[in-house]
Protein backbone atom coordinates (compact mmCIF):
# COMPACT_ATOMS: atom_id res chain seq x y z
CA UNK A 1 0.00 0.00 0.00
CA UNK A 2 2.88 2.35 0.82
CA UNK A 3 4.41 1.78 -2.59
CA UNK A 4 1.02 2.35 -4.21
CA UNK A 5 0.84 5.77 -2.57
CA UNK A 6 4.36 6.55 -3.74
CA UNK A 7 3.45 5.60 -7.31
CA UNK A 8 0.39 7.84 -7.20
CA UNK A 9 2.47 10.77 -5.97
CA UNK A 10 5.16 10.04 -8.56
CA UNK A 11 2.67 10.08 -11.42
CA UNK A 12 1.08 13.28 -10.12
CA UNK A 13 4.41 15.04 -9.79
CA UNK A 14 5.40 14.04 -13.31
CA UNK A 15 2.11 15.40 -14.68
CA UNK A 16 2.72 18.71 -12.92
CA UNK A 17 6.25 18.92 -14.30
CA UNK A 18 4.94 18.36 -17.82
CA UNK A 19 2.26 20.98 -17.28
CA UNK A 20 4.67 23.72 -16.16
CA UNK A 21 7.81 22.87 -18.11
CA UNK A 22 9.14 25.62 -20.37
CA UNK A 23 9.01 25.47 -24.13
CA UNK A 24 5.65 23.93 -24.87
CA UNK A 25 4.23 26.69 -27.02
CA UNK A 26 5.02 29.82 -28.97
CA UNK A 27 5.17 31.46 -32.36
CA UNK A 28 7.45 30.77 -35.31
CA UNK A 29 11.15 31.14 -34.58
CA UNK A 30 12.11 31.51 -38.23
CA UNK A 31 9.77 34.48 -38.68
CA UNK A 32 10.33 36.21 -35.34
CA UNK A 33 9.34 39.86 -35.69
CA UNK A 34 11.58 42.25 -33.78
CA UNK A 35 9.95 45.38 -35.18
CA UNK A 36 7.55 45.68 -32.30
CA UNK A 37 6.23 49.25 -32.20
CA UNK A 38 4.37 48.76 -28.92
CA UNK A 39 5.26 51.90 -26.98
CA UNK A 40 1.68 53.14 -27.15
CA UNK A 41 -1.49 51.24 -28.01
CA UNK A 42 -2.97 52.25 -31.39
CA UNK A 43 -6.25 54.19 -31.29
CA UNK A 44 -7.73 52.91 -34.57
CA UNK A 45 -9.08 49.75 -32.96
CA UNK A 46 -10.55 51.70 -30.05
CA UNK A 47 -12.36 53.98 -32.48
CA UNK A 48 -13.97 50.94 -34.09
CA UNK A 49 -14.99 49.51 -30.74
CA UNK A 50 -16.90 52.47 -29.32
CA UNK A 51 -18.48 50.59 -26.41
CA UNK A 52 -16.24 49.44 -23.55
CA UNK A 53 -16.88 45.76 -22.85
CA UNK A 54 -15.93 43.84 -19.69
CA UNK A 55 -14.16 40.54 -20.39
CA UNK A 56 -13.19 37.91 -17.83
CA UNK A 57 -10.56 35.27 -18.53
CA UNK A 58 -9.67 32.30 -16.31
CA UNK A 59 -6.03 31.29 -16.61
CA UNK A 60 -3.81 28.67 -15.02
CA UNK A 61 -0.90 29.87 -12.95
CA UNK A 62 2.23 27.70 -12.71
CA UNK A 63 5.15 29.97 -11.87
CA UNK A 64 6.55 33.46 -12.24
CA UNK A 65 5.10 36.74 -11.00
CA UNK A 66 1.31 36.98 -10.84
CA UNK A 67 -0.19 39.86 -12.79
CA UNK A 68 -1.81 42.70 -10.86
CA UNK A 69 -4.99 44.30 -12.19
CA UNK A 70 -2.98 47.26 -13.52
CA UNK A 71 -0.34 45.15 -15.30
CA UNK A 72 1.01 47.08 -18.34
CA UNK A 73 -0.15 44.39 -20.76
CA UNK A 74 -3.68 44.50 -19.34
CA UNK A 75 -3.65 48.28 -19.70
CA UNK A 76 -2.41 47.91 -23.28
CA UNK A 77 -5.18 45.47 -24.19
CA UNK A 78 -7.82 47.58 -22.46
CA UNK A 79 -6.80 50.62 -24.49
CA UNK A 80 -6.29 48.85 -27.80
CA UNK A 81 -9.60 46.97 -27.77
CA UNK A 82 -11.67 49.21 -25.46
CA UNK A 83 -12.27 46.47 -22.92
CA UNK A 84 -12.14 46.07 -19.16
CA UNK A 85 -10.10 42.88 -18.77
CA UNK A 86 -10.26 40.93 -15.52
CA UNK A 87 -8.22 37.77 -14.92
CA UNK A 88 -9.22 34.89 -12.69
CA UNK A 89 -5.81 33.38 -11.88
CA UNK A 90 -6.06 29.80 -10.61
CA UNK A 91 -3.12 27.65 -9.47
CA UNK A 92 -2.46 25.09 -12.20
CA UNK A 93 -2.59 22.04 -9.96
CA UNK A 94 -5.95 23.13 -8.54
CA UNK A 95 -7.49 24.34 -11.80
CA UNK A 96 -9.66 21.31 -12.53
CA UNK A 97 -11.31 21.10 -9.13
CA UNK A 98 -11.70 24.84 -8.64
CA UNK A 99 -13.19 25.23 -12.08
CA UNK A 100 -15.87 22.68 -11.24
CA UNK A 101 -16.83 24.87 -8.27
CA UNK A 102 -16.96 27.94 -10.52
CA UNK A 103 -19.10 26.05 -13.02
CA UNK A 104 -21.50 24.93 -10.29
CA UNK A 105 -22.00 28.56 -9.31
CA UNK A 106 -23.20 29.32 -12.85
CA UNK A 107 -20.76 32.23 -13.15
CA UNK A 108 -18.26 31.00 -15.73
CA UNK A 109 -15.75 33.47 -17.20
CA UNK A 110 -16.02 34.65 -20.78
CA UNK A 111 -12.84 32.82 -21.86
CA UNK A 112 -11.21 29.79 -20.27
CA UNK A 113 -9.30 26.62 -21.05
CA UNK A 114 -10.79 23.18 -20.75
CA UNK A 115 -9.83 19.76 -22.05
CA UNK A 116 -10.56 16.09 -22.47
CA UNK A 117 -13.77 14.61 -21.17
CA UNK A 118 -14.96 17.93 -19.70
CA UNK A 119 -14.70 19.53 -23.12
CA UNK A 120 -16.71 16.72 -24.66
CA UNK A 121 -19.37 16.75 -21.93
CA UNK A 122 -19.79 20.50 -21.81
CA UNK A 123 -20.01 20.95 -25.57
CA UNK A 124 -23.04 18.66 -25.61
CA UNK A 125 -24.63 20.96 -23.03
CA UNK A 126 -24.21 24.02 -25.23
CA UNK A 127 -21.57 25.66 -23.04
CA UNK A 128 -19.33 27.02 -25.81
CA UNK A 129 -19.59 29.34 -28.80
CA UNK A 130 -19.30 27.51 -32.13
CA UNK A 131 -16.45 29.25 -33.92
CA UNK A 132 -16.83 27.47 -37.26
CA UNK A 133 -19.08 30.11 -38.90
CA UNK A 134 -17.22 33.00 -37.26
CA UNK A 135 -13.56 32.31 -38.01
CA UNK A 136 -13.70 33.35 -41.70
CA UNK A 137 -14.38 36.91 -40.44
CA UNK A 138 -11.02 36.91 -38.63
CA UNK A 139 -8.46 36.17 -41.35
CA UNK A 140 -5.35 35.87 -39.17
CA UNK A 141 -7.05 33.49 -36.78
CA UNK A 142 -8.65 31.54 -39.59
CA UNK A 143 -5.25 31.05 -41.23
CA UNK A 144 -3.57 30.04 -37.97
CA UNK A 145 -6.29 27.52 -37.06
CA UNK A 146 -7.60 25.96 -40.30
CA UNK A 147 -10.71 23.86 -39.77
CA UNK A 148 -9.08 20.82 -41.38
CA UNK A 149 -6.04 20.77 -39.07
CA UNK A 150 -5.93 17.58 -36.99
CA UNK A 151 -5.44 19.47 -33.73
CA UNK A 152 -8.39 21.75 -34.48
CA UNK A 153 -10.61 18.77 -35.34
CA UNK A 154 -9.55 16.87 -32.22
CA UNK A 155 -12.57 16.33 -29.88
CA UNK A 156 -14.75 18.68 -31.96
CA UNK A 157 -17.82 17.54 -33.93
CA UNK A 158 -17.15 17.30 -37.66
CA UNK A 159 -19.11 20.47 -38.46
CA UNK A 160 -18.23 22.64 -35.45
CA UNK A 161 -15.27 24.23 -33.70
CA UNK A 162 -16.01 24.76 -30.03
CA UNK A 163 -12.50 25.74 -29.01
CA UNK A 164 -9.09 26.85 -30.25
CA UNK A 165 -6.14 24.70 -29.30
CA UNK A 166 -2.41 24.58 -28.84
CA UNK A 167 -0.60 23.70 -32.09
CA UNK A 168 2.97 23.41 -30.99
CA UNK A 169 5.64 20.80 -30.46
CA UNK A 170 5.10 17.36 -31.91
CA UNK A 171 8.22 16.24 -30.04
CA UNK A 172 9.88 18.51 -27.50
CA UNK A 173 11.84 16.50 -24.91
CA UNK A 174 15.00 14.53 -25.68
CA UNK A 175 17.66 12.54 -23.86
CA UNK A 176 20.37 14.99 -22.81
CA UNK A 177 23.87 14.26 -21.57
CA UNK A 178 26.46 16.25 -19.63
CA UNK A 179 29.08 16.42 -22.35
CA UNK A 180 31.59 18.07 -20.00
CA UNK A 181 31.30 14.99 -17.77
CA UNK A 182 32.09 12.79 -20.76
CA UNK A 183 35.11 14.95 -21.53
CA UNK A 184 36.30 14.64 -17.93
CA UNK A 185 36.16 10.87 -18.23
CA UNK A 186 37.72 10.73 -21.68
CA UNK A 187 34.55 9.36 -23.28
CA UNK A 188 33.58 10.53 -26.77
CA UNK A 189 30.03 11.80 -27.26
CA UNK A 190 28.35 9.13 -29.40
CA UNK A 191 26.78 9.92 -32.74
CA UNK A 192 23.12 9.15 -33.37
CA UNK A 193 24.06 5.84 -35.01
CA UNK A 194 26.40 4.91 -32.14
CA UNK A 195 23.94 5.74 -29.37
CA UNK A 196 22.51 2.31 -28.60
CA UNK A 197 20.81 1.33 -25.36
CA UNK A 198 24.06 -0.44 -24.40
CA UNK A 199 26.04 2.76 -25.01
CA UNK A 200 23.47 4.63 -22.89
CA UNK A 201 24.10 2.16 -20.07
CA UNK A 202 27.86 2.40 -20.43
CA UNK A 203 27.75 6.21 -20.14
CA UNK A 204 25.28 6.24 -17.24
CA UNK A 205 27.37 3.64 -15.38
CA UNK A 206 30.52 5.69 -15.82
CA UNK A 207 28.72 8.74 -14.44
CA UNK A 208 27.41 6.79 -11.45
CA UNK A 209 30.60 4.95 -10.49
CA UNK A 210 33.48 7.22 -11.51
CA UNK A 211 34.25 10.89 -10.85
CA UNK A 212 32.75 12.86 -13.76
CA UNK A 213 32.42 16.08 -11.75
CA UNK A 214 36.11 15.96 -10.76
CA UNK A 215 35.49 16.55 -7.06
CA UNK A 216 37.82 13.71 -6.07
CA UNK A 217 35.03 11.32 -5.02
CA UNK A 218 33.88 8.32 -7.04
CA UNK A 219 30.21 7.37 -6.99
CA UNK A 220 28.64 10.54 -5.56
CA UNK A 221 27.00 11.43 -8.90
CA UNK A 222 23.97 9.77 -10.51
CA UNK A 223 23.74 8.13 -13.93
CA UNK A 224 20.01 8.56 -14.51
CA UNK A 225 16.86 8.72 -12.44
CA UNK A 226 13.27 7.78 -13.05
CA UNK A 227 11.83 6.08 -16.07
CA UNK A 228 13.10 7.97 -19.11
CA UNK A 229 10.48 7.41 -21.83
CA UNK A 230 13.20 6.96 -24.43
CA UNK A 231 14.46 3.86 -22.60
CA UNK A 232 11.02 2.30 -22.62
CA UNK A 233 10.59 3.25 -26.27
CA UNK A 234 13.88 1.57 -27.15
CA UNK A 235 12.30 -1.73 -26.13
CA UNK A 236 9.30 -1.16 -28.41
CA UNK A 237 6.79 -0.27 -25.71
CA UNK A 238 3.95 1.99 -26.85
CA UNK A 239 3.56 5.65 -25.95
CA UNK A 240 0.31 4.54 -24.24
CA UNK A 241 -1.22 3.07 -27.43
CA UNK A 242 0.10 1.68 -30.72
CA UNK A 243 -1.50 0.17 -33.77
CA UNK A 244 -0.60 -3.47 -34.37
CA UNK A 245 -2.18 -5.73 -36.98
CA UNK A 246 -4.94 -3.21 -37.58
CA UNK A 247 -5.88 -2.90 -33.91
CA UNK A 248 -5.01 -0.37 -31.21
CA UNK A 249 -3.28 -1.97 -28.25
CA UNK A 250 -2.14 -0.39 -24.95
CA UNK A 251 1.36 -0.77 -23.57
CA UNK A 252 0.02 -2.73 -20.57
CA UNK A 253 -0.51 -5.71 -22.88
CA UNK A 254 3.08 -5.75 -24.21
CA UNK A 255 4.36 -8.37 -21.80
CA UNK A 256 7.41 -9.55 -23.73
CA UNK A 257 8.59 -6.02 -24.44
CA UNK A 258 8.14 -5.16 -20.78
CA UNK A 259 10.21 -8.17 -19.72
CA UNK A 260 13.18 -6.95 -21.75
CA UNK A 261 12.76 -3.38 -20.51
CA UNK A 262 12.43 -4.45 -16.87
CA UNK A 263 15.53 -6.64 -17.11
CA UNK A 264 17.45 -3.55 -18.23
CA UNK A 265 16.01 -1.36 -15.49
CA UNK A 266 16.52 -3.94 -12.74
CA UNK A 267 20.16 -4.38 -13.74
CA UNK A 268 20.61 -0.60 -13.68
CA UNK A 269 19.04 -0.43 -10.22
CA UNK A 270 21.05 -3.34 -8.85
CA UNK A 271 24.35 -1.91 -10.13
CA UNK A 272 23.64 1.63 -8.91
CA UNK A 273 23.42 3.06 -12.43
CA UNK A 274 19.78 4.01 -11.85
CA UNK A 275 19.26 6.34 -8.90
CA UNK A 276 18.40 4.12 -5.93
CA UNK A 277 15.91 6.71 -4.67
CA UNK A 278 14.18 7.24 -8.02
CA UNK A 279 10.80 6.08 -6.68
CA UNK A 280 10.76 8.85 -4.10
CA UNK A 281 11.99 11.67 -6.33
CA UNK A 282 9.54 14.45 -7.13
CA UNK A 283 9.82 16.54 -10.26
CA UNK A 284 11.38 19.54 -8.56
CA UNK A 285 13.98 17.30 -6.90
CA UNK A 286 15.08 15.96 -10.29
CA UNK A 287 15.40 19.52 -11.55
CA UNK A 288 17.48 20.39 -8.49
CA UNK A 289 19.73 17.40 -9.16
CA UNK A 290 20.35 18.67 -12.69
CA UNK A 291 21.09 22.20 -11.53
CA UNK A 292 23.16 20.94 -8.61
CA UNK A 293 25.64 19.11 -10.86
CA UNK A 294 24.57 15.66 -9.62
CA UNK A 295 22.74 14.09 -12.60
CA UNK A 296 24.43 13.07 -15.84
CA UNK A 297 21.70 11.81 -18.19
CA UNK A 298 18.13 13.09 -18.21
CA UNK A 299 15.01 13.84 -20.25
CA UNK A 300 14.79 17.59 -20.90
CA UNK A 301 13.39 20.21 -23.25
CA UNK A 302 14.64 22.93 -25.59
CA UNK A 303 15.70 25.20 -22.72
CA UNK A 304 18.85 23.20 -22.09
CA UNK A 305 21.07 26.26 -22.58
CA UNK A 306 19.21 27.91 -19.70
CA UNK A 307 19.87 24.78 -17.63
CA UNK A 308 23.58 25.21 -18.38
CA UNK A 309 23.33 28.71 -16.95
CA UNK A 310 21.62 27.43 -13.80
CA UNK A 311 24.32 24.78 -13.29
CA UNK A 312 26.98 27.47 -13.74
CA UNK A 313 25.20 29.74 -11.25
CA UNK A 314 25.25 27.01 -8.62
CA UNK A 315 28.79 25.94 -9.48
CA UNK A 316 30.70 29.05 -10.64
CA UNK A 317 33.94 27.18 -11.33
CA UNK A 318 32.29 24.88 -13.88
CA UNK A 319 31.72 25.28 -17.60
CA UNK A 320 28.82 22.85 -18.03
CA UNK A 321 27.86 21.62 -21.48
CA UNK A 322 24.52 19.85 -22.01
CA UNK A 323 24.21 17.87 -25.25
CA UNK A 324 20.75 16.94 -26.63
CA UNK A 325 20.85 13.47 -28.15
CA UNK A 326 18.92 11.28 -30.53
CA UNK A 327 17.06 8.64 -28.48
CA UNK A 328 18.96 5.41 -27.81
CA UNK A 329 18.51 2.52 -30.23
CA UNK A 330 16.97 -0.61 -28.71
CA UNK A 331 17.79 -4.29 -29.28
CA UNK A 332 15.40 -4.49 -32.25
CA UNK A 333 16.19 -1.08 -33.70
CA UNK A 334 13.38 0.83 -31.99
CA UNK A 335 14.01 4.42 -30.89
CA UNK A 336 11.85 7.46 -30.23
CA UNK A 337 10.99 10.54 -28.23
CA UNK A 338 7.45 10.68 -26.88
CA UNK A 339 5.25 12.77 -29.15
CA UNK A 340 2.59 15.15 -27.91
CA UNK A 341 -1.04 14.90 -28.90
CA UNK A 342 -1.96 18.43 -29.94
CA UNK A 343 -5.60 19.39 -29.59
CA UNK A 344 -6.63 17.88 -26.26
CA UNK A 345 -6.85 21.23 -24.46
CA UNK A 346 -9.08 23.98 -25.80
CA UNK A 347 -9.56 27.69 -25.22
CA UNK A 348 -13.29 28.33 -25.35
CA UNK A 349 -15.70 31.27 -25.32
CA UNK A 350 -18.67 31.12 -22.98
CA UNK A 351 -21.89 30.61 -24.95
CA UNK A 352 -23.61 33.17 -22.70
CA UNK A 353 -21.49 35.97 -24.20
CA UNK A 354 -23.42 38.26 -26.54
CA UNK A 355 -22.44 38.84 -30.17
CA UNK A 356 -20.56 42.08 -29.44
CA UNK A 357 -18.45 40.48 -26.71
CA UNK A 358 -17.72 37.43 -28.87
CA UNK A 359 -16.55 39.72 -31.65
CA UNK A 360 -14.28 41.66 -29.30
CA UNK A 361 -12.72 38.46 -27.96
CA UNK A 362 -12.08 37.15 -31.46
CA UNK A 363 -10.58 40.51 -32.45
CA UNK A 364 -8.07 40.04 -29.65
CA UNK A 365 -7.18 36.51 -30.72
CA UNK A 366 -7.02 37.58 -34.38
CA UNK A 367 -4.47 40.24 -33.40
CA UNK A 368 -2.66 37.92 -30.97
CA UNK A 369 -1.53 35.53 -33.73
CA UNK A 370 0.05 38.36 -35.76
CA UNK A 371 3.70 39.33 -35.38
CA UNK A 372 2.69 42.47 -33.49
CA UNK A 373 0.32 40.62 -31.18
CA UNK A 374 2.74 37.81 -30.46
CA UNK A 375 5.48 40.35 -29.73
CA UNK A 376 3.34 42.16 -27.16
CA UNK A 377 2.05 38.98 -25.52
CA UNK A 378 5.47 37.32 -25.39
CA UNK A 379 8.10 40.08 -25.20
CA UNK A 380 5.95 42.56 -23.30
CA UNK A 381 5.63 46.31 -23.82
CA UNK A 382 8.58 48.04 -25.43
CA UNK A 383 9.90 50.74 -23.14
CA UNK A 384 8.62 48.93 -20.06
CA UNK A 385 9.68 45.29 -20.25
CA UNK A 386 12.44 45.74 -22.84
CA UNK A 387 14.11 48.53 -24.79
CA UNK A 388 16.71 49.33 -27.41
CA UNK A 389 20.21 49.97 -26.11
CA UNK A 390 22.78 52.40 -27.47
CA UNK A 391 23.79 49.86 -30.12
CA UNK A 392 20.22 49.60 -31.41
CA UNK A 393 19.75 46.10 -30.01
CA UNK A 394 16.90 45.02 -27.76
CA UNK A 395 17.57 44.18 -24.13
CA UNK A 396 15.33 43.46 -21.15
CA UNK A 397 14.69 46.01 -18.43
CA UNK A 398 14.41 45.37 -14.70
CA UNK A 399 10.65 45.03 -15.25
CA UNK A 400 11.00 41.95 -17.49
CA UNK A 401 11.34 39.22 -14.89
CA UNK A 402 9.19 40.85 -12.22
CA UNK A 403 6.50 41.74 -14.76
CA UNK A 404 6.38 38.27 -16.37
CA UNK A 405 4.80 39.69 -19.57
CA UNK A 406 4.68 36.28 -21.28
CA UNK A 407 2.21 34.95 -18.68
CA UNK A 408 -0.91 34.76 -20.88
CA UNK A 409 1.09 33.64 -23.90
CA UNK A 410 2.50 30.68 -21.99
CA UNK A 411 -0.54 29.82 -19.88
CA UNK A 412 -3.63 30.51 -22.01
CA UNK A 413 -3.23 31.09 -25.72
CA UNK A 414 -0.46 31.43 -28.28
CA UNK A 415 -0.11 31.34 -32.01
CA UNK A 416 0.99 28.00 -33.49
CA UNK A 417 4.70 27.28 -33.39
CA UNK A 418 7.52 26.32 -31.07
CA UNK A 419 9.52 29.48 -30.36
CA UNK A 420 8.37 29.87 -26.77
CA UNK A 421 11.78 31.05 -25.60
CA UNK A 422 12.82 33.08 -28.64
CA UNK A 423 12.40 36.77 -27.88
CA UNK A 424 13.01 40.14 -29.54
CA UNK A 425 16.48 40.23 -27.95
CA UNK A 426 17.41 36.65 -28.80
CA UNK A 427 20.62 36.37 -30.79
CA UNK A 428 21.11 34.63 -34.10
CA UNK A 429 22.91 31.92 -32.11
CA UNK A 430 19.78 31.47 -29.96
CA UNK A 431 17.59 31.08 -33.04
CA UNK A 432 19.98 28.66 -34.76
CA UNK A 433 20.25 26.55 -31.60
CA UNK A 434 16.46 26.45 -31.29
CA UNK A 435 16.01 25.44 -34.94
CA UNK A 436 18.69 22.75 -34.71
CA UNK A 437 17.11 21.35 -31.56
CA UNK A 438 13.67 21.31 -33.20
CA UNK A 439 15.05 19.38 -36.17
CA UNK A 440 16.75 16.86 -33.89
CA UNK A 441 13.71 16.24 -31.70
CA UNK A 442 11.17 15.82 -34.49
CA UNK A 443 13.25 13.19 -36.32
CA UNK A 444 12.22 10.52 -33.83
CA UNK A 445 8.51 10.80 -32.93
CA UNK A 446 7.08 7.98 -30.80
CA UNK A 447 3.40 8.61 -31.22
CA UNK A 448 0.33 7.68 -29.23
CA UNK A 449 -1.80 6.12 -31.95
CA UNK A 450 -5.00 6.49 -29.93
CA UNK A 451 -4.42 10.10 -28.87
CA UNK A 452 -7.78 11.72 -28.10
CA UNK A 453 -9.82 8.53 -28.50
CA UNK A 454 -9.51 7.75 -24.80
CA UNK A 455 -12.12 10.36 -23.93
CA UNK A 456 -14.76 8.49 -25.94
CA UNK A 457 -14.42 5.48 -23.62
CA UNK A 458 -16.51 5.64 -20.46
CA UNK A 459 -14.55 2.78 -18.94
CA UNK A 460 -11.32 4.64 -19.58
CA UNK A 461 -12.67 7.71 -17.81
CA UNK A 462 -13.87 5.66 -14.85
CA UNK A 463 -11.04 3.16 -14.42
CA UNK A 464 -7.88 4.19 -16.24
CA UNK A 465 -6.23 6.15 -13.45
CA UNK A 466 -6.57 3.34 -10.89
CA UNK A 467 -5.60 0.64 -13.38
CA UNK A 468 -2.53 2.59 -14.46
CA UNK A 469 -1.41 3.25 -10.89
CA UNK A 470 -1.62 -0.45 -9.98
CA UNK A 471 0.23 -1.46 -13.14
CA UNK A 472 3.00 1.05 -12.46
CA UNK A 473 3.24 -0.21 -8.89
CA UNK A 474 3.98 -3.66 -10.28
CA UNK A 475 6.61 -2.22 -12.62
CA UNK A 476 8.36 -0.49 -9.72
CA UNK A 477 8.19 -3.60 -7.52
CA UNK A 478 10.01 -5.53 -10.24
CA UNK A 479 12.69 -2.88 -10.75
CA UNK A 480 13.53 -2.67 -7.03
CA UNK A 481 13.57 -6.47 -6.69
CA UNK A 482 10.41 -7.05 -4.66
CA UNK A 483 8.90 -9.13 -7.46
CA UNK A 484 10.46 -11.24 -10.24
CA UNK A 485 10.37 -10.01 -13.83
CA UNK A 486 7.71 -12.61 -14.65
CA UNK A 487 5.35 -10.77 -12.29
CA UNK A 488 4.58 -8.42 -15.19
CA UNK A 489 2.50 -11.24 -16.69
CA UNK A 490 0.14 -11.15 -13.71
CA UNK A 491 0.09 -7.36 -13.70
CA UNK A 492 -1.00 -7.37 -17.34
CA UNK A 493 -3.68 -9.99 -16.69
CA UNK A 494 -5.01 -7.97 -13.74
CA UNK A 495 -5.08 -4.82 -15.84
CA UNK A 496 -7.10 -6.59 -18.52
CA UNK A 497 -9.49 -8.29 -16.10
CA UNK A 498 -10.30 -5.17 -14.09
CA UNK A 499 -11.39 -3.02 -17.00
CA UNK A 500 -8.57 -2.94 -19.49
CA UNK A 501 -10.20 -5.37 -21.90
CA UNK A 502 -13.33 -3.22 -22.06
CA UNK A 503 -11.21 -0.07 -22.56
CA UNK A 504 -9.48 -1.70 -25.53
CA UNK A 505 -12.88 -2.60 -27.01
CA UNK A 506 -14.26 0.92 -26.59
CA UNK A 507 -11.12 2.65 -27.90
CA UNK A 508 -11.12 0.52 -31.04
CA UNK A 509 -14.84 1.14 -31.55
CA UNK A 510 -14.21 4.87 -31.33
CA UNK A 511 -11.34 4.59 -33.83
CA UNK A 512 -13.59 2.81 -36.34
CA UNK A 513 -16.40 5.38 -36.24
Amino acid sequence: MKLLKVVTLLLLSLSLVVGCSAGNSGGNATTENTSTNTEAAPTEQAAKNEKKIPITIAVKYWNGAKWAEDHPTIQYLNKKFNIDLKLQIINGGEYGEKFKVIAASGDLPDVYSIGGSDFLNWQSEGAFVDLMPLLPNYPNLNKAYPADHEAVKMLNPSDKIFGLTNISWIVRDTVQIRQDWLDNLGITLPTADEFTIDKFYEIAKAFATQDPDKNGVNGDTIGFTGSLPQIRNAFGIANEWMEKDGKLIPRQTQVEEYKAYLAFMKKAYDEGVLDRDFVLRKGNEVEDMMKGNKLGVFNYHNGYHLLQGDIKKNNPNLNPVVAPMAPPIGPKGDRGNNAYVNGLDKVVINAKADAEKIDRILQIFDWWVTDEGTSVMKNGIEGIHYKKNAEGKYEVTDKWESGFPRFLNSSLFTRPGTDFIIFAWSTEEDIQRHNAYTELAKQYPWTNDAGGLEFYSNTYKDKWANLNTKFEEAVLQIIVGKQPIEYIEQASKDWMANGGEQIIKEINEAANK
